[in-house]
């Protein structure tokens, strides 16, 4: 195949291209009328094990109705106190975090550990902040980076206007202490085990390994049944899928989706590699993205059922397509 110098310029610029893309789709013209800005939807707690919990939260994207709560926050329970594990979206989310987390213990949180920038994950650590400024956020040197580069600001604003004003108020609480992969951190009688393996969802993705209960927090790097963009590999993707399943555990949690076993890695793996295989596939019979896109959603008909599928779908296979356009080099 034959490639124009304006090709070969989108594939070497493509986490930057796919990240001012996704902000496109993310940021649209709504108006601010928010009212009562607290959750007051009852989301439950499910304790996995022992000492971890999480908030299976709506799986589906951002919007007015759900507050902009959407993610899966995780609670841990040590000695020394409360850890929490990517609270959600605002502040208000922040503050339903602090109230459910009085449930599990009257120990106050002590940490919070974001992994990833995307704002869905993060914002809700000013809530938190809010009651106990002393907890400790932890995250990839890489998020903290970006997010001070400008991705805060975007967030926020993203937040705000896909949830017409009822993130308002919510200010942006960064990392303060970095953590790598292989980094082991003790909280009285809980260990976490850090892993980052490169790129996958994003660039920053850290995964978490609370090595007392064999529960693994996956961040986005897994999602059950849940389909959306992400910004770096599928190849990157998949090596943090199987870091999860060679690492002893036998509790995984998603970014999205209900938590389980190793079957719900294996799914979503299968998803990936099924989606760049065809993407090759077609891509070396030399179909643009558009003319194969009826094809693979043909070959995918036991995903299409899953949440974002529908939205997503056309723009992971462009992602995939300028992935395999970028390793044909």
């Amino acid at each position: 195949m034959q490639y124009s110098i304006f090709h070969r310029h989108i594939t070497h610029t493509l986490p930057a291209l796919w990240m001012a893309l996704w902000m496109a789709l993310w940021i649209a013209p709504w108006t601010s009328h928010a009212a009562d800005l607290s959750i007051t939807k009852d989301y439950p707690l499910t304790q996995l094990s022992k000492r971890v919990w999480v908030i299976h939260g709506p799986n589906e994207e951002v919007s007015k109705a759900n507050q902009g709560f959407r993610n899966n926050p995780v609670f841990i329970s040590s000695s020394k106190g409360l850890i929490v594990v990517d609270p959600g979206s605002s502040v208000h989310i922040g503050e339903m975090i602090v109230n459910k987390a009085k449930t599990i213990s009257n120990k106050p949180i002590i940490a919070i550990f974001n992994t990833h920038g995307h704002g869905d994950h993060w914002l809700a650590n000013h809530g938190i902040k809010n009651h106990y400024p002393k907890a400790v956020i932890y995250a990839h040197a890489k998020m903290k980076t970006r997010l001070e580069s400008g991705d805060a600001d975007m967030w926020l604003k993203a937040i705000e206007q896909r949830t017409e004003g009822m993130s308002t108020g919510t200010k942006a609480y960064l990392p303060e202490k970095s953590v790598n992969d292989g980094e082991v951190l003790s909280f009285g009688d809980v260990r976490i085990k850090v892993f980052y393996s490169g790129a996958g969802h994003s660039d920053h993705d850290i995964m978490l390994h609370i090595l007392e209960d064999k529960v693994f927090v996956f961040g986005d790097n897994l999602r059950n049944e849940n389909i959306s963009l992400f910004m770096a590999s599928f190849n990157g993707n998949l090596a943090s899928l199987d870091v999860g399943l060679q690492s002893g555990a036998e509790i995984f949690i998603p970014g999205h989706g209900a938590s389980g076993d190793k079957r719900i890695i294996q799914s979503y793996r299968q998803f990936i590699r099924a989606l760049k295989a065809e993407v090759k596939r077609h891509y070396e019979d030399g179909l643009s993205d558009f003319e194969m896109k009826p094809k693979i959603i043909k070959s995918l008909l036991q995903s299409k059922q899953w949440s974002g599928f529908e939205e997503n779908i056309g723009r992971l296979i462009n992602l995939a397509y300028l992935e395999i356009e970028q390793e044909s080099f």
